[in-house]
């Protein structure tokens, strides 16, 4: 006689959840931060999804892929779509969206800031730092810098899909590095922020950053820069690295070349230029920070003892 087996009141319950369980169910994968496939409403994939690496994407970028270099690019994966229905009012609409991987959340911002102008269009439901226009739409998510790059579309278009990218992927970090947040808040012109690193962005931003003292072209030094109301204005804080010098010295000598009545007093560099601006530096050990061309002296110092007031400082 066959013996009966008796279940207890668990294990049954055991048993009866593997039965009912598909065997792929049993073994959860995470999906993965960034899809290798993307589908948006109303759109269709079409060719091969292209990827870039530092050796080749100057082929992608021709003119522009050092700056992307000196920013940390890792690589760049681009994914082109049409209408899903073809007809004749969606021919020639197409879309590509590029994913750009950057070392790190700062150095995506840091991409980001410097190809925008600030005066961009910013949309509400794309839920990470962004700006869309008919043609194209920009934003931050994680460390990834992402761009979508439209033909013939509508700007309500391109604001869809690049919200639905945006949802897609999933990277953590907050896109505003730690340098912009410290920018003094009162008058900053919204948008205006950005973070410096490499010597080109940092030529770019202002001649006074371009001299090899201040470490942008051997990748030791970074910046965060931003404009201020009523005149444009500009505040630059600097962090110089971990083996920073006084860099003071180097500065009264810019300052002499291109300001007048260049003066220092207790570590304060003091200039002007030729309608009465105000152009101001200081340094205290590896952060420093610069006020171009503030109208209101009294201002322009208050700010930078703001920039240069914070934790361990």
């Amino acid at each position: 006689m066959r013996k009966r087996v008796v279940f207890g009141p668990a294990a049954a319950l055991l048993a009866a959840l593997m039965i009912a369980a598909p065997a792929d169910a049993q073994t959860v994968k995470k999906a993965p931060a960034v899809p290798a496939a993307f589908w948006f409403a109303g759109w269709a994939p079409y060719g091969q999804v292209r990827k870039y690496t530092k050796k080749n994407v100057a082929d992608r970028l021709e003119g522009s892929a050092e700056i992307f270099l000196q920013y940390g690019f890792t690589d760049l994966t681009v994914h082109h779509f049409r209408p899903a229905v073809q007809a004749k009012k969606t021919a020639g609409k197409e879309i590509a969206l590029e994913i750009y991987r950057m070392e790190t959340p700062a150095d995506a911002f840091g991409i980001f800031s410097v190809r925008r102008s600030g005066a961009e269009k910013v949309s509400e439901i794309i839920k990470t730092l962004n700006w869309i226009s008919p043609a194209r739409a920009s934003f931050v998510k994680g460390n990834a810098y992402v761009n979508i790059l439209a033909t013939g579309c509508e700007e309500a278009e391109v604001e869809k899909v690049a919200a639905a990218a945006a949802a897609k992927i999933n990277l953590p970090g907050d896109p505003v590095p730690a340098e912009v947040a410290r920018l003094p808040k009162t008058n900053l012109v919204p948008g205006s922020e950005r973070y410096i690193r490499g010597g080109l962005a940092a030529w770019a931003e202002t001649p006074f950053l371009g001299r090899d003292f201040w470490g942008f072209r051997t990748d030791k030094s970074r910046a965060a820069t931003a404009r201020y109301a009523p005149k444009d204005s500009k505040l630059i804080v600097l962090d110089l690295g971990p083996e920073a010098t006084d860099v003071t010295g180097l500065v009264e000598g810019l300052f002499k070349e291109y300001l007048e009545d260049v003066t220092m007093a207790d570590g304060l560099v003091r200039g002007e230029d030729a309608v009465g601006s105000s152009f101001l530096f200081e340094q205290k050990g590896r952060a420093a920070a610069l006020v171009l061309g503030e109208t209101d002296r009294e201002a322009a110092k208050a700010r930078l003892a703001e920039a240069l007031t914070g934790p361990g400082e």
